[in-house]
């Protein structure tokens, strides 16, 4: 087991949990979350604090199993652990929960309720190389960013564990950069990048005036790795018109602002995101195509392994905006939806780019029954209204038409969908329904096939309007 030392002089330190790790005493870390899932279309002003809550996890290393045991300051009855598909055994004695954590992954744990959470991250002990001559190197301790780190081609910002961050990562037309390390990159000093809407996507992406933590326009050859991100201002990870990237093992949290999306691939080819943590207020993983680049395909992109915590849109998602040639060969897959709120499995086809070969399987989703019902805000001091009767949010949702972020006049065809091997965990309620809405326009949605869906470990014969 590998303990990493937390800056005494960082503020962000929970006091909600004490957390031993083979018996040793672990930092607990604290962040903001969203509260309840309230959001709006981007008012020129960010969200208010009364929106959040406090939020609490720990970053460890190990690559075997691990005992933990923790307790908590408010007392408990029970703990839910999630993933619940790695059906993790705990005993709890005394106030105090033990469980055996079986390695590197990421594990939410959930004392009588979803409001009161530690996240644990574990991740494999490794090594990374601090040789390289093109090495911006960050130790324990704290740093502050006055601008954006921008990157030239080769290097490599190197986050060690213990090293807390302020600031953001940025590379405009720049070929093999890499970002790794077990440190943080905190966002919270970050401020969105334009209050007005006539600041383009590609404006941003040359300048990189963005709120974007790390945000990299027409890349190759991407390295990112490892990193805790905090706090983002805007999409957390941002690829635009990028080619060979790989995002490995980091971990989004802390995410409360407006549009704090997860990773959003747009208009790139052959990106992987896999072994990640991604608890978002917004969608999580995203692949889009954005007018800027509407030249430029979307092909070759996998999301593996990834755990997901949806506070407010959609879980895995291809849109909303589709401006590019084609988007084909995109899979979702190997992966655990532990909370969702709007959809979980989602394809928003609003501009003309021609769709086909998405895959969403092998995924396990849970119901947990605290799903609370997305509202979206008119007013400036609206409350959130808690609906009194259950709420499910739709599995799949599937649509091609044009809506308020297409930029094309008219949307492409839709084809060869499948969804396949999902695994639904859900409370007694829930029974999670598809959507496919049949276009009244030229576009063709055709070829989803839908299969091998189970509820609660029994065959599932998923309710839709259409079949195409």
């Amino acid at each position: 087991m590998r303990a990493y030392s937390i800056p005494s002089l960082y503020k962000n330190i929970s006091k909600d949990f004490e957390v031993f790790a083979d018996g040793a005493r672990i930092g607990v870390y604290s962040c903001l979350v969203s509260a309840y899932p309230l959001n709006q279309t981007w008012p020129g002003y960010q969200r208010p604090l009364d929106q959040t809550e406090r939020s609490s996890f720990v970053i460890i290393g190990s690559s075997g199993e691990l005992a933990i045991s923790i307790k908590p300051v408010i007392p408990f009855k029970d703990a839910k652990i999630r993933p619940s598909a790695k059906s993790i055994a705990k005993e709890i004695k005394d106030g105090v929960l033990e469980v055996i954590l079986p390695g590197p992954g990421q594990y939410s744990i959930e004392f009588g309720n979803k409001h009161n959470v530690l996240t644990i991250f574990v991740n494999p002990e490794k090594d990374f190389d601090n040789t390289a001559n093109e090495m911006l190197y960050f130790g324990p301790g704290i740093h502050y960013l006055e601008d954006k780190l921008k990157l030239e081609s080769g290097q490599t910002v190197f986050i060690d564990e213990g090293a807390i961050v302020y600031g953001g990562i940025f590379a405009h037309n720049k070929n093999n950069i890499s970002v790794v390390g077990y440190g943080i990159l905190d966002c919270s000093r970050m401020e969105r990048a334009s209050l007005v809407a006539s600041a383009s996507a590609e404006e941003m992406s040359v300048s990189g005036n963005s709120g974007n933590p790390i945000f990299f326009a027409n890349c190759r050859n991407i390295h990112i790795e490892g990193v805790t991100i905090v706090d983002a201002a805007e999409w957390s990870v941002r690829l635009d018109g990028c080619e060979n990237a790989i995002v490995d093992n980091i971990k989004l949290i802390g995410m409360w602002r407006y549009n704090s999306d997860g990773c959003d691939f747009c208009n790139c080819t052959n990106a992987v995101i896999k072994n990640s943590y991604l608890r978002n207020f917004d969608d999580c993983i995203v692949v889009k195509g954005l007018n800027y680049n509407n030249e430029l395909p979307v092909e070759n992109i996998v999301a593996e392994n990834c755990v997901i915590w949806c506070d407010w849109g959609k879980a895995f998602e291809v849109g909303a905006e589709t401006c590019a040639p084609y988007i084909r060969n995109v899979c979702f897959k190997d992966s655990y939806i532990i909370h969702g709120t709007n959809i979980m499995l989602d394809i928003l086809h609003g501009d003309r780019a021609e769709i086909s070969d998405i895959r969403f399987e092998g995924i396990d989703i849970e119901y947990t029954g605290e799903e609370d019902q997305p509202m979206l805000q008119t007013e400036h001091d609206q409350k959130y209204e808690k609906s009194s009767e259950a709420f499910v949010p739709p599995l799949l949702f599937i649509t091609s038409e044009l809506t308020m972020w297409s930029t094309d006049d008219h949307v492409g065809d839709l084809k060869n969908i499948y969804v396949n091997d999902i695994n639904i965990r859900a409370a007694d309620f829930a029974r999670p329904a598809a959507k496919i809405h049949k276009p009244d326009n030229n576009s063709v949605i055709e070829n989803v096939i839908i299969k091998r869906i189970r509820l609660n470990n029994s065959d599932y014969q998923v309710q839709t309007d259409f079949e195409p």
